[in-house]
């Protein structure tokens, strides 16, 4: 299966044509901070760590590409953390013999399957973007084999230890991982990982609105697939993870904060079709 990419003009065109986001500033956690649009103080804190395979059905184009800082100022609506788990199910082929009307054998024989690649493998990258919101997008932009997406960074991150920064009290590790967010320099996937430290009535931290592949012919591949996440704290959005999938740059996920958990982290896991179903 070939991909859906998009070149940089039109996404730029699109961009342009769109406001910035509906979700408030979050601000830092030292200052006054204002009310989330939705929610409010959950009586117990939800946190989920969730595998999904949860695929991209959207063909649409991103519709804002703003430049901004931070977070948004969305809460959490509380209770139980629910992922949708859906994407294609195949099954194993079976090879079989039966014999032919002149008594000869007949192999119905297996077709060999794609094997995912390393994401620093997918021919023709060059670059990779992160696009974080706070009302606005900004767009962090690595390649594919600097120090950024092939190492882990140590707790705790800090000012001095991460890959993209938010507020003052939000930070972020991006690299190469497994499905289940693993560090893995030679893996398929792709994690954004960190810290956010305010709560309620501030709005969540991490939001993703899409991970894009970007390539030397300047065309751009979007995130197809959820493969897992993990929400903590009274300002997470259950729910709000598929967007990091679909193909809009006015949608992001809600991931919440970890201020209780500070050993955990934030997180969110994307797969592309490049890597995962190359040829």
């Amino acid at each position: 299966m070939v991909p859906m990419r998009m070149p940089w003009p039109v996404l730029a065109a699109l961009a342009l044509a769109c406001g910035p986001g509906s979700d408030a500033s979050r601000g830092d956690a030292d200052s006054n901070v204002t009310q989330p649009q939705t929610g409010g103080p959950a009586s117990t804190t939800a946190a989920s760590e969730v595998t999904t395979t949860t695929a991209s059905t959207s063909t649409s184009a991103p519709t804002t590409s703003d430049t901004g800082i931070g977070g948004t100022g969305e809460g959490s609506t509380g209770g139980t953390t629910t992922a949708a788990s859906g994407g294609s199910t195949t099954g194993d082929a079976s090879t079989s013999a039966a014999e032919g009307s002149t008594g000869g054998i007949k192999l119905d024989l297996e077709s060999p399957e794609a094997m995912p690649i390393p994401v620093h493998d997918i021919p023709g990258l060059k670059s990779i973007t992160f696009y974080e919101t706070t009302g606005q997008v900004t767009e962090y932009t690595f390649t594919v084999d600097g120090p950024e997406l092939n190492q882990q960074l140590p707790h705790p991150l800090s000012n001095a230890n991460r890959d993209i920064e938010g507020t003052s009290v939000e930070f972020y590790d991006v690299y190469y991982s497994e499905q289940d967010g693993s560090f893995n320099p030679d893996g398929s996937y792709l994690t954004i990982a960190g810290s956010f430290g305010a709560k309620l009535p501030a709005g969540g931290g991490l939001n993703l609105a899409e991970i894009s592949l970007n390539y030397e012919d300047d065309s751009v591949e979007f995130g197809s697939f959820l493969a897992s996440f993990l929400g903590l704290g009274d300002n997470y959005a259950p729910g709000t993870e598929p967007n990091a999938i679909d193909g809009d740059l006015s949608t992001h996920t809600t991931m919440g904060n970890n201020v209780d958990e500070p050993d955990k982290r934030l997180r969110v896991t994307l797969g592309f079709k490049s890597s995962l179903m190359p040829g």
